[in-house]
């Protein structure tokens, strides 16, 4: 399946429209993803194109990219040692960092790298994947304050999933990040539900910087 077919593939099945696409996501006009996809205009994905449209559509920015990198293997000596296998067992996983929250319930996402912890089996080979300590009791009791969450931004992202979503920054601040159960979803608009109190809240489109798909959880 080439790239052209994925996107389709993918907006299909989460119903969404590529005129949002295209302005809210990719800040084109809204024809962009239309003529890209239709009348191969551009020739290919530019890439941040790509890294903003990946995590719309729930998938790893290297399932967008046009010609994978590949090593020729009459470039390797036959008598050179086999690569060694970056995700074996005593890989290790990033901790993101993720501040107290304020006083609409967001916390203040710095994106530093705060620990390392052992990748669990089901991020081994998986690119970008990353884990992040609960700020919080919004989301008990399924999960609690200081509790590890492990975080796979390319899982494609159903109804009822758990997700950590990063919103833009407003007016020069520090960007902000929540866990929350994803209860809909349109071209236009993301609703949340969190359990402690319990509510549902909306997030314009144009206001996600990423919505990533929560996988696991445990102690460092």
């Amino acid at each position: 399946m080439n790239v052209r077919e994925r996107i389709r593939q993918k907006i299909q099945e989460q119903g969404l429209a590529m005129g949002d696409l295209s302005k809210n996501v990719l800040g084109r006009n809204h024809a962009y993803l239309q003529q890209y996809l239709e009348r191969g205009v551009p020739a290919k994905l530019p890439e941040d194109m790509r890294l903003l449209l990946a995590p719309a559509l729930g998938v790893a920015e290297e399932e967008l990219r046009e010609h994978p990198r590949s090593v020729p293997k009459t470039l390797r000596p036959a008598d050179a040692p086999a690569p060694h296998n970056t995700y074996e067992s005593h890989d290790r996983l990033k901790v993101l960092g993720m501040a107290e929250c304020g006083p609409d319930g967001w916390s203040l996402w710095n994106g530093d790298v705060i620990d390392m912890v052992d990748r669990p089996a089901n991020l081994r080979g998986v690119p970008g994947a990353y884990a992040v300590y609960v700020v919080g009791a919004s989301m008990e009791p399924r999960y609690h304050p200081g509790e590890l969450v492990h975080i796979h931004p390319g899982k494609p992202l159903t109804i009822g999933a758990y997700v950590l979503v990063q919103r833009r920054p407003k007016d020069g601040d520090t960007p902000a990040a929540v866990i929350k159960r994803l209860i809909r979803r349109t071209g236009s608009k993301i609703v949340l539900e969190q359990f402690n109190p319990h509510k549902t809240f909306e997030i314009r489109a144009d206001d996600i910087v990423s919505i990533h798909r929560v996988v696991g959880s445990g102690e460092a």
